[in-house]
């Protein structure tokens, strides 16, 4: 297998969630999708049988206009439900979990050779005398000559009646989705959701950080938390929880555990980027994993470790291993030398406007149409004016971050916005905040950080004399997960922060994935709609066309 040139490879990707397909032709990505953005059904929960569909797959072949039988290779990570590949058979050449994770972020980057540092909740699994360990943390060198181990971390696993619930030792991922489930912070399927954490913890106070300290060990860059200390920390929060004499001290107690395990996965991974530094002596960094998603935890790495750049790419998660099951197929399989090659991560399908009335058609009734002369200035002027835009524009973007394709946009001057949008529109928690885009030659008038930016995975602080201007993208401790606008990447979305600037004089909007609560972010023209009309949303732009709800203003 080993040796040949792939011209067309396919990645299949996720675990027991998060699945995906993404196609690589001549070492160029044509396509890639998450399944829940087809299905609609949240990081693949409830699917059953339809698993095996694999509709990620179709589209990204569709997207090339080829079928199953025009792809050379079938490459997947080998914890990947194989349902998910059983329409592929015995064409399916398996990876390990980690290496597809590496492999995505590596070979998206820009950089000649890197270190690389993959971090989640646990990946392939191998079984000693009947236990079973996953693994958890990995450190990669790289070149031109592709992926090579440096050192690996795994951990016992712990069996569960569902496999998602399983916990592992020595897992950073691990131990910060375990605290925010045990504080109530979950997302579909009753799984621990990482991201409500991270936003909540500015609101908690260091009460927990020296109770957490004592439940696991760093030393000589090595994370360590074994199966016991997992059940203390469980035991802490529930004990602390019950203690409490209303439900405002257990939301204190909520925010404050929130804290603390923030602050402690930000010790453990720059402890961690600065040993792997150390073994290195590598100035580039590339990140992958679901801690790689921590982008509190990503600025510090670039503030305070010796690393010059850091790439993380945008589908840091499982979704992103079918990006790196292809890219390993055309580089490490097929043997081929690793250049650095232009990365967008807009891989999905851009809808024509053909498409585009043909969805409009049926909601005759419920739609006012406009065509404006000039979109930019038409919808730059309406969100001077208080409006919430669905912003549905060219091909979607791969990850669980909206990059001004599949967004949500509003005014961050106003400073009701923030709470308007998470009640009426995201129907989502009050502490939920909200990210700035900014054109890239204005960043440093706004954020402490001149670095761009890209995709939302650093978190910089508003300047201090910024803050009142963008209240509704400044969290409570004056961060913001930022994203920075280039016109390389994304000429519509400069075009409207153009547009916004001249009529305010402010070069930043205010962005969230185009969704309702608990649901995939929207893929298709139809999908747009039903959102639009489900929510309190004022306008859409449907590519050139605006669209108003009948009766509205």
């Amino acid at each position: 297998m080993e040796g040949r040139y792939f011209v067309r490879v396919l990645g299949l990707g996720g675990s027991h969630h998060d699945f995906s397909a993404c196609l690589v032709e001549d070492g160029r990505i044509v396509s890639a999708v998450e399944e829940e953005r087809l299905t609609r059904k949240k990081v693949g929960f409830g699917l059953g049988p339809r698993l095996q569909r694999c509709l990620a797959a179709d589209y990204v072949l569709a997207e090339a206009g080829i079928t199953s039988a025009d792809v050379d290779l079938v490459v997947a990570n080998d914890f990947l439900n194989p349902v998910y590949a059983l329409r592929f058979k015995n064409r399916v050449e398996w990876i390990g979990h980690h290496l597809a994770h590496a492999a995505s972020t590596f070979h998206t980057s820009p950089f000649e050779r890197a270190a690389v540092l993959v971090m989640d909740g646990r990946g392939s699994e191998h079984t000693v005398r009947g236990q079973r360990y996953g693994e958890t943390i990995t450190c990669y060198t790289a070149d031109e000559e592709g992926l090579r181990p440096l050192h690996a971390v795994h951990g016992l696993i712990t069996p569960a009646e569902r496999r998602i619930d399983e916990q592992c030792e020595n897992s950073v991922g691990g131990m910060y989705e375990a605290v925010a489930k045990y504080i109530g912070l979950r997302t579909v399927g009753s799984v621990g959701a990482p991201g409500k954490a991270m936003g909540l913890a500015p609101y908690g106070t260091p009460r927990y950080v020296p109770s957490l300290a004592g439940l696991y060990e760093l030393e000589d860059g090595e994370f360590r938390q074994s199966r016991a200390q997992l059940r203390e920390l469980e035991n802490l929060i529930v004990q602390e929880l019950a203690r409490a004499p209303g439900a405002e001290a257990a939301d204190e107690i909520r925010a404050d555990f929130a804290f603390a395990v923030q602050a402690h996965a930000e010790r453990i991974v720059i402890e961690l980027a600065r040993r792997l530094y150390e073994r290195t002596g590598a100035r580039r960094l590339c990140m992958a994993g679901g801690v790689a998603l921590n982008s509190v935890a990503n600025y510090r790495i670039l503030e305070e470790t010796p690393f010059d750049e850091i790439h993380i790419i945008p589908a840091a998660g499982d979704s992103g291993t079918s990006v790196g099951a292809a890219l390993y197929g055309h580089y490490g399989l097929g043997q081929r030398p690793w250049a650095p090659v232009p990365f967008s991560p807009y891989l999905g399908t851009e809808y024509s406007e053909e498409r585009i009335r043909a969805a409009i058609a049926p909601y005759g009734d419920l739609l006012r149409v406009e065509h404006p002369g000039d979109l930019f200035v038409y919808v730059a002027g309406e969100l001077a004016n208080g409006a919430v835009v669905g912003w549905f524009q060219g091909r979607s973007e791969i990850g669980p971050r909206a990059l001004g394709n599949r967004s949500i946009l509003a005014d961050p001057r106003s400073p009701d916005m923030k709470d308007r949008i998470n009640a009426k529109v995201k129907h989502r928690e009050w502490f939920r905040p909200f990210a700035p885009v900014v054109l890239h030659d204005r960043q440093t008038e706004y954020f402490t950080s001149g670095t761009p930016a890209l995709y939302m995975l650093l978190v910089p602080h508003v300047l201090p004399d910024k803050q009142a201007v963008i209240p509704a993208v400044t969290h409570v401790d004056g961060s913001a997960r930022l994203q920075t606008a280039v016109p390389g990447l994304n000429p519509r979305l400069c075009d409207l922060l153009t547009a916004f600037d001249r009529i305010t004089g402010v070069p930043v909007l205010l962005n969230t994935s185009f969704n309702d609560n608990e649901e995939p972010i929207v893929e298709t023209p139809e999908d747009a709609l039903r959102c639009f009309l489900a929510t309190d949303m004022d306008l859409l732009a449907l590519g050139d066309t605006v669209l108003r709800k009948a009766g509205e203003a």
